[in-house]
Parts: structure tokens; C-alpha cells; sequence
């Protein structure tokens, strides 16, 4: 009876206990621990087809106390989402699985925000050697591929500059493949480079041999008023007329995505009203209807249709000198929630245009239409080359001419940040 009792406590007493019953890796090799705790020997089982999955130790021994720490590890993983399982047996248990998961490891070409696969590094500037390169982002990479680039270069700022068709391996991980664009730019204008990667067709990206003057530049830094829609925070508005108001006034709280009441606006009613606020809020010259202060940007376009007036930003005219010019226009979109445009316009406006209507879009010219396809509350920047500009020329950003609807712009906003117009 003795011996019975003894050896049945001592059975009771064996146990083989881990931390876990799943680990989850990245594409990447990588390792993770758990934890094994035994009264005795134990031992970890990887089936043949598991072979991406490694362990140390496999095996040992415990006392029933001390915590034994295990390492798996997953090897790269270049292919699809996977799952496989290791074995823990020992003290009485078999077979008793861990799950293991590794992400997708396939290999990727992105895209950037603005929807393009292909952006810019660095300016190009007239008689000054580049060091501007083409950029094709990418995830997932292992290290071995190998891709060949063929750039089409076009454009009379083109002058004095090459992309020669190279070879490439790629970096390790995620990244940037960068495609160097040589040579000295020797004229000013637009420089269009058509780019193909092992013989598909990645776009093109323009951008402007530039002069280096900067003709234009708006970052509203003196807008104070309005909810912040893309922050989605709340934010304040003035309580005194607008026809008497300034940047020193009292101002009051206001709700996310209102416009405050008074004091938000910056139509052409505020411009011919309060010239001097108008001035100090650094607008003085920009033209249009429909458009909105916010905190630090603008709202263009109104939350209801209107009769015949399109959401729109005039800058001052273009201080060119005499002959055709292109310009290099950069800005930021973001959007809050419906309804917004699929697009947006930038084009050259003749100078004098006070706001931009339904019988007047036509005198909108050398138009870039830019579409409009990204996740609200986030800025994302865009840039466009405008054609043959002149000094009787100002720049409009505008809502697309589609919104006319049986004589009626149809509701639509979104929000402007951060211009600048080079040439």
C-alpha cells in the first residue's frame, strides 16, 4: 500500500506546462520565445513539412520550477501567408501543438499616396548638375531581384540630361529603388520621363528643369479659425463681425467640421468687407469664391450646392518675365468625409478673374487633373507641371468642371495646404 500511495503521487505530480499556443513572425527571419516548464524530459517534433521553422533548443529537461526558454525561428518567407506547427512532448502529454503563422512575403511594387508608382528626388535647376533621381518604392524584398530600367526622357527642359537604361538589384526588405537622372539641364521647362521596369510600364513623372525663382508660395499659417477636419478636432471662431475682425479678436469654441460661424470664411465677401484682415491674413491678391478658413489650410468648396460658382483659389499674378514659361506646382490634398471631388484642377486662369463660375471655366487652360483616391483625416502631397505660362496668367486650384449639374455646382470639398509655384 505504501509503494502504491508513493508512486501515485509522484504520477500526480508530473506535468509539462508552456506560455503559449501561438507565436506570429514577420516575412522576415526572425525569432520569438516561449516558455517550457517540466517535472522531467521533453522534447519538441517538427514535421518534415515545417522545414521553414526552427527550434533551440529541441530538448531538455526540467526540475518543475525553473522556466526553460525556447527559440523559434522562422526562416524568410518570399511567398504567401503561412502556418505550421511544432510538437511540445514529454512528463505523460504528446504531441501537444504550437501554432506557428509568418506574414505574406511576396514581393511588391507600391504606389504612392497621390496614386502614383513613381515620384522625384531632388530639383533639377537650370546650367547646375543634377542629382535628382527617379524613386519606385517596394516592400518584401529578398535581396536577389534583379530588375532593368528603361527611361524615356522628353521635354524642353530635357536639354542636357539622360536616364540610362541600367540594371539593378534590389535591397533587402522594404525600400526605394532609385533610378539616377544625369547629366546638366542646359533650358527651362518641363522634363517628362516615361519609365519601364523588365519591360512593363510603371507612368511617367513630369517635373521642371527650374530657374530656381519661386513665384508663388501659400502655407496660411494666419489661418486661426475653424474646426481642424483633418486633425478631427475641434477648434475656435471669432465672435465679432467680419466685416470689423482681426487676428487679436475674441474667439469662442466651435465644433469639428463647422466653419465657425463668423470669422471662417474667406470668400470674396470677406476680401471686399475687411480688405485690412483680408491683408492680415496674408491673402491680400488671392481671388475666388467658395473657400474656407481652417486652422493652418483651406477649405475649397461648400457642403450644398450653389448656382454657378465653383470652389476655387486664384493666386496673384504670375511675375514672369516676357515669353512662355512652365511651373512647377506643389501642394497638399486632404478630405474629411463626403462629399468630395474624384479630381482636382490646377490650370492657368487670365489674370483679373475675380472668382471662377460655370460661364467662365472654359478660360481655364493648360489644365493637370489630378485624382483624388486616399484615406481621409492625412494630408498627401502632389505635384503637376502647368504649361506655357505667362505674366498675364494666375493659377487656379478649382474643383473639376464635372460639378455642374443642370446649371448647379453640386456640394463638394476638400481641403488645400502648403502651395508653392516654381519655375
Amino acid at each position: 500500500m505504501l509503494v502504491c500511495l508513493v508512486s501515485c503521487k509522484k504520477d500526480s505530480e508530473q506535468f509539462l506546462k508552456r506560455n503559449t499556443d501561438l507565436l506570429q513572425f514577420s516575412y522576415t527571419e526572425s525569432s520569438a520565445k516561449f516558455t517550457v516548464r517540466a517535472t522531467g524530459a521533453w522534447h519538441i517534433d517538427i514535421p518534415a513539412q515545417y522545414s521553414w521553422i526552427k527550434v533551440s533548443p529541441q530538448e531538455g529537461v526540467g526540475d518543475g520550477v525553473t522556466y526553460q526558454e525556447v527559440v523559434v525561428t522562422c526562416m524568410n518567407n518570399t511567398g504567401d501567408a503561412r502556418e505550421g506547427y511544432i510538437y511540445l512532448n514529454g512528463e505523460g502529454q504528446k504531441d501537444v501543438p504550437i501554432k506557428i503563422e509568418q506574414a505574406n512575403g511576396v514581393f511588391e511594387w507600391l504606389t504612392y499616396d497621390n496614386g502614383s508608382r513613381l515620384s522625384l528626388n531632388n530639383f533639377l535647376v537650370v546650367n547646375t548638375p543634377s542629382s535628382a533621381s527617379i524613386r519606385v518604392p517596394y516592400i518584401k524584398a529578398s535581396g536577389q531581384e534583379q530588375v532593368t530600367v528603361a527611361v524615356t526622357i522628353s521635354g524642353k527642359g530635357s536639354a542636357g540630361l539622360a536616364v540610362n537604361a541600367a540594371s539593378f538589384t534590389l535591397a533587402q526588405g522594404d525600400g526605394y529603388l532609385e533610378i539616377p537622372i544625369d547629366g546638366t539641364p542646359t533650358s527651362q521647362g518641363e522634363v517628362s520621363l516615361q519609365v519601364s521596369i523588365n519591360g512593363s510600364d510603371f507612368g511617367t513623372v513630369s517635373t521642371v528643369a527650374l530657374v530656381g525663382q519661386t513665384l508663388v508660395e501659400q502655407r496660411f499659417d494666419k489661418f486661426l479659425w475653424g474646426g481642424d477636419c483633418i486633425g478631427n478636432k475641434p477648434g475656435v471662431t471669432t465672435v465679432q463681425p467680419t466685416a470689423s475682425m482681426t487676428l487679436a479678436d475674441e474667439t469662442t469654441a466651435c465644433a469639428v467640421g463647422t466653419n465657425g460661424a463668423n470669422g471662417s470664411g474667406v470668400t470674396s465677401t470677406i476680401r471686399t468687407s475687411n480688405p485690412a484682415f483680408y491683408k492680415e491674413i496674408e491673402m491680400e491678391d488671392w481671388r475666388g469664391v467658395r473657400n474656407y478658413m481652417r486652422p493652418g489650410y483651406i477649405q475649397l468648396g461648400a457642403t450644398s450646392a450653389t448656382a454657378d460658382e465653383y470652389g476655387s483659389l486664384i493666386s496673384p499674378g504670375l511675375d514672369l518675365p516676357a515669353g512662355t514659361h512652365d511651373l512647377l506646382v506643389e501642394f497638399k490634398l486632404g478630405i474629411y468625409n463626403a462629399p468630395y471631388p474624384n479630381k482636382m484642377v490646377v490650370g492657368l486662369i487670365p489674370k483679373g478673374t475675380e472668382l471662377l463660375r460655370i460661364n467662365n471655366y472654359s478660360t481655364v487652360t493648360n489644365r493637370a487633373e489630378l485624382p483624388v483616391d486616399f484615406p481621409a483625416y492625412k494630408w498627401v502631397s502632389y505635384s503637376c507641371v502647368i504649361k506655357n505660362a505667362t505674366n498675364a496668367s494666375c493659377l487656379v486650384i478649382a474643383l473639376p468642371e464635372e460639378l455642374n449639374q443642370g446649371g448647379a455646382v453640386q456640394a463638394s470639398r476638400i481641403y488645400v495646404d502648403d502651395i508653392k509655384v516654381t519655375y
